[in-house]
């Protein structure tokens, strides 16, 4: 199975791309939990999830290696 990271992805979009391939793909879901953002959005889903921000250049490197 692939790998996709979504960023953002307890936001509204976010979520609902997570919850459409959640059982087609691996998912890593980074999300800095702002204004919209909610664990709740995908709590039934299949993801692994990272509290943490896309403007974090070395935590995005960890992430893709």
């Amino acid at each position: 199975m692939k790998n996709i990271l979504v960023t953002g992805g307890c936001g509204f979009i976010g979520s609902n791309f997570v919850r459409t391939f959640h059982d087609k793909y691996n998912i890593v879901v980074l999300d800095a939990l702002t204004y919209c953002g909610r664990k709740e959005n995908i709590k039934d889903t299949r993801h692994k999830f990272i509290h943490g921000d896309i403007r974090n250049e070395r935590l995005v490197d960890m992430i893709m290696k």
